[in-house]
């Protein structure tokens, strides 16, 4: 059977137990704040907002280098790894897909597989701690990959931002969305379009709203009787996103629920207080 390493990029953002846990090697992107450019891996949300409330404006991300991807893959092969599955933020939002593109052509082994999530933060994020059990439970690299697009299309991701300016300013999303949303001051529902671009879900009047109607298409999804991994992530609200992770505990006990927090990538790009849900059927059917 051959050993077979995960990669993701760093807008992941799984815990540090799962990525220890199945060995999930993280390549970070970048974050500019001011003069300073750090690795996303390097910067914790204190950090992070503690900087960026010292310049003026917002800060801004690009992708890893094509020698970051390359360093990353030839520390895998050195230590056994034969096949890599590298999974990463969507191709519509982020040139990060091209760099482990770059970088596999580059490599000693032409045994990597890139994975375009189609998605980002736990969106992507479930789907590499998805392969990484695959993987320990003995499957093949070709069927991990088959399986990969099928629980993708199965994976849901909602975001919730209290405006759409961060995203107009940094070029994710429509100028005149971002305008409806600061004038009738509204709080946007995001979510992955079939172009893997970010786009509006729903419009709400209030967070609650938000979260509850958020809620609803959990439930819609719940109610074909499989279970679920669900997780609920934020943006430095610790406080709130352990409301809401004990909500969903109550709410569904039957199914696998996790919390997670997102970093300073997605900070950039929604702003701090965002906070959101990703979930798909699993175990795999």
């Amino acid at each position: 059977m051959k050993k077979i390493g995960i990669v993701m990029d760093s807008t992941g953002y799984l815990p540090k137990e799962i990525l220890d846990r199945f060995q999930i090697r993280v390549v970070p992107l970048n974050v500019t704040i001011g003069d300073e450019t750090f690795s996303e891996t390097e910067l914790t949300n204190q950090i992070y907002f503690e900087k960026l409330s010292h310049i003026q404006g917002l800060s801004t991300t690009s992708q890893p280098s094509v020698g970051t991807f390359l360093e990353t893959y030839e520390s895998l092969f050195t230590d056994g790894v034969e096949d890599i599955i590298s999974i990463h933020i969507s191709s519509g939002i982020s040139g990060t897909i091209h760099s482990a593109l770059m970088a596999k052509d580059l490599a000693s082994s032409p045994s990597i597989y890139v994975f375009d999530s189609r998605s980002s933060a736990l969106g992507l994020g479930v789907l590499a701690w998805a392969a990484a059990e695959w993987a320990e439970q003995g499957l093949s690299t070709s069927e991990i990959m088959a399986r990969l697009p099928i629980l993708n299309q199965q994976t849901e991701l909602f975001f919730i931002v209290d405006t759409l300016e961060n995203l107009r300013k940094g070029g994710r999303i429509g100028g005149a969305a971002a305008l409806v949303g600061t004038l009738l001051q509204i709080k946007p529902i995001l979510y992955f379009n079939q172009n893997a671009q970010i786009d509006v879900f729903d419009k709400v009047r209030s967070r609650h709203r938000a979260w509850e109607r958020v809620l609803q298409e959990l439930t819609k999804a719940l109610s074909t009787g499989k279970r679920y991994r669900i997780c609920v992530m934020h943006v430095n609200i610790p406080e709130e996103g352990q409301i809401l992770f004990h909500e969903l505990q109550v709410r569904f006990p039957e199914h696998e629920i996790q919390l997670c927090e997102a970093g300073a990538v997605i900070a950039t790009h929604v702003g701090t207080g965002a906070f959101g849900l990703v979930f798909h059927p699993w175990p795999f059917q």
